[in-house]
């Protein structure tokens, strides 16, 4: 069983290096830029239509709200942070912990009005 499984990887390894690096593909270097022709300059080009007539760009989708919240209560943590953020690291609050404690205390005030 094991000759068998030996004899298949040799094969495969000859097979291998028969070919040379560049036409093997996974082993030739990415970060050497392979010899190619020179490409046109490009030109203005119109986007292709797409099928069904449809618009080239698809509208956003409105956020919800609890995401437009999420967004305030981060502007908001966010910017006591960066007001207090030297006296808080050397208490060695890291942001992560202050955020976790800005988004509670932002939730309590939430549901107490």
């Amino acid at each position: 069983m094991h000759r068998i499984f030996a004899a298949a990887l040799f094969a495969a390894m000859i097979g291998l290096a028969a070919f040379p690096a560049s036409a093997q593909g996974t082993l030739a270097n990415p970060l050497r830029p392979r010899a190619t022709e020179p490409k046109p300059p490009e030109t203005a080009k119109a986007a292709p239509e797409k099928s069904g007539g449809a618009t080239a760009e698809k509208p956003k989708r409105e956020r919800s709200a609890k995401q437009k919240q999420n967004d305030e209560d981060m502007r908001a943590c966010g910017a006591s942070w960066r007001a207090d953020k030297e006296a808080l690291t050397a208490k060695g609050t890291t942001w992560r912990n202050y955020l976790k404690d800005c988004r509670a205390a932002k939730k309590a005030g939430r549901e107490r009005a």
